[in-house]
């Protein structure tokens, strides 16, 4: 039989935590996020505001919404989760 794609390489998983580790890393990462960080990721995940009213209310472009967006979700998913990538690429 011809399969279309290879074979799945073993993954490992990313390791998972309790709830209770989860909440409190997740408050941490909030907490490290600079305040604008923080406001315009409050903002896009609870209000569904768009990047341009963002910039409007920044006083920013709307690329560096993005990249301000961007930075906050990177610094919450490093606190959760830790550098989980090294454990695919080790180098």
């Amino acid at each position: 039989m011809n399969r279309p794609f290879p074979p799945e390489p073993d993954i490992p998983e990313v390791p998972s935590v309790s709830p209770r580790v989860f909440w409190r890393r997740g408050q941490r990462g909030l907490r490290r996020m600079t305040a604008r960080q923080r406001a315009i990721f409050a903002a896009v995940r609870f209000e569904g505001a768009s990047y341009a009213e963002l910039a409007e209310r920044h006083g920013i472009t709307v690329d560096e919404v993005q990249a301000e967006l961007g930075k906050a979700i990177s610094r919450l998913i490093r606190t959760v989760h830790g550098h989980w990538w090294q454990r695919w690429w080790p180098w």
